[in-house]
């Protein structure tokens, strides 16, 4: 992570308001999945889902909920999203 990306994130205080960053989504279903095609395939999910998301598209993925950052702008997802999503999904 650059030091801008590091600022950024530093500054939308996301851990305190329980939400991640796209990237922060990735480590995360890294860190929880085995090695092998769920881990993929759910990755995979999830980039196309925040690709359709970033542009205004209707996604697949309608239990994965998002938010925009009310300063930054940038996309978001609550964690217990992220990990009710992960359950109902792997």
């Amino acid at each position: 992570m650059g030091i801008r990306s590091a600022l950024k994130k530093d500054l939308m205080n996301l851990e305190a308001s329980g939400l991640m960053t796209a990237d922060d989504v990735r480590g995360y279903l890294n860190t929880q999945l085995n090695q092998g095609r769920d881990k993929l395939t759910l990755i995979s999910r999830f980039n196309e889902h925040h690709s359709q998301v970033q542009a205004g598209l209707p996604s697949q993925e309608s239990e994965l909920k998002f938010e925009r950052h009310r300063l930054f702008k940038e996309i978001v997802y609550p964690k217990t999203a992220v990990q009710n999503w992960l359950t109902r999904s792997h």
